[in-house]
């Protein structure tokens, strides 16, 4: 009687479903550490799992080793029933980061999710201008800038500038929710506690808690506020009276389009009288303003805006009218060959803006003809 026990076998299947809930669990645990604060690719969820990343790669499309399983279920507690039978529970998305200190410092560091606006509060409380950050860590404005925004993942750089902040590294990630969870699970199970960067976080977060309201009410002296920043913040007066439902809807979009031009970094303070102007003269050629040509347009506004205020009003470079075909600029006929621009005048015309960059035009390469 043949006396040996029938062994299940437990290795993957091959095939496309074992493999798709495979990448359903990366995408969860990509959740779960973004979550935590941390931007990971493949790369560094081979290094959590102790795997080459050609391991992860072939388990995302041909098959799931049973290597690559065992570490899935030791590393990230998932429950094999469900990966390789489909069966059992599945991954939790706002589960623990369980297995983030198996990277290397350096690297958790580098790939931490900047939290900008906290860094620049930081930065203001030690009223550490952008000049003055650059010199402390010897490097160039542009590299510290560029740290501050978080574009730059220098892990060296982060680890000064945290340094020079008096905080840890990591309580600068921006953390999306609490994690309440333990790194590896339960006590029981594992028998694992936190570690040093889970107690500095959560602390972190508790202290911005309770902090940033009590903070909101406070003055910032003005020296701490010397830390260039990449928003302006523009005043733009509501649309005036009379305006007609295109024309407020025209004062709208050239409203939105300069609060994503004070957005970037050529922004600059501009006074309400000419963000009001903005938004009423430019018009169809323009249709809300470029971001590109947006700091040049107002440049233009407040140049005008100062010199009419040393010369006074009635100075002008004349009318311009447009009848039958004809252009009339200050009672001249000019005559105008170029089908391009004969189809842009009526955009041209609409606004006062429209009507310079018209003129500059005309005076480079159209003669007038006296009739």
């Amino acid at each position: 009687m043949n006396t040996r026990k029938a062994v299940r076998n437990t290795a993957p299947r091959s095939g496309g479903e074992v493999e798709q809930r495979f990448n359903r669990l990366l995408a969860v645990m990509k959740e779960r550490y973004l979550a935590a604060g941390y931007e990971l690719d493949d790369v560094h969820l081979a290094e959590i799992l102790e795997v080459h990343d050609g391991v992860l790669r072939k388990g995302k499309s041909s098959s799931v080793s049973p290597a690559l399983a065992k570490s899935v279920g030791l590393t990230w507690q998932v429950d094999l029933n469900w990966l390789l039978l489909g069966d059992g529970d599945q991954p939790d998305p706002a589960g623990a980061p369980v297995g983030i200190d198996k990277l290397a410092p350096e690297t958790r560091i580098s790939r931490g999710r900047w939290d900008e606006h906290k860094v620049r509060r930081l930065l203001a409380e030690k009223n550490l201008s952008q000049r003055e950050l650059s010199k402390r860590l010897g490097t160039d404005p542009q590299r510290a800038g560029n740290l501050v925004r978080g574009t730059l993942r220098d892990a060296a750089l982060r680890k000064r500038l945290a340094g020079l902040l008096e905080v840890a590294p990591d309580a600068l990630f921006l953390v999306s929710r609490p994690r309440v969870q333990q790194l590896a699970g339960s006590d029981e199970r594992t028998g694992k506690r936190y570690g040093l960067a889970e107690i500095r976080q959560a602390l972190a977060r508790i202290i911005d808690s309770q902090l940033e309201p009590a903070l909101l009410g406070e003055d910032v002296s003005g020296g701490a506020l010397s830390y260039e920043s990449t928003e302006i913040s523009l005043a733009v007066p509501p649309p005036p009276p009379g305006l007609s439902e295109s024309e407020r809807e025209r004062y709208q979009r050239n409203g939105e389009a300069l609060e994503r031009w004070s957005k970037t970094s050529a922004a600059f303070s501009v006074p309400r009288s000419v963000t009001g102007r903005y938004c009423r003269e430019v018009v169809g050629f323009y249709d809300g303003g470029r971001l590109d040509d947006i700091g040049g347009i107002l440049r233009d506004f407040i140049q005008e805006e100062s010199q009419m205020s040393d010369r006074g009003p009635d100075e002008s470079a004349g009318p311009i009218e447009f009848k039958k075909g004809v252009l009339m600029v200050a009672g001249a006929e000019v005559k105008i060959d170029d089908p391009e621009l004969l189809a842009k005048l009526p955009e041209y015309l609409a606004s006062e803006v429209g009507k310079r960059m018209l003129l500059s035009w005309l005076r480079e390469n159209v003669k007038k003809q006296r009739p």
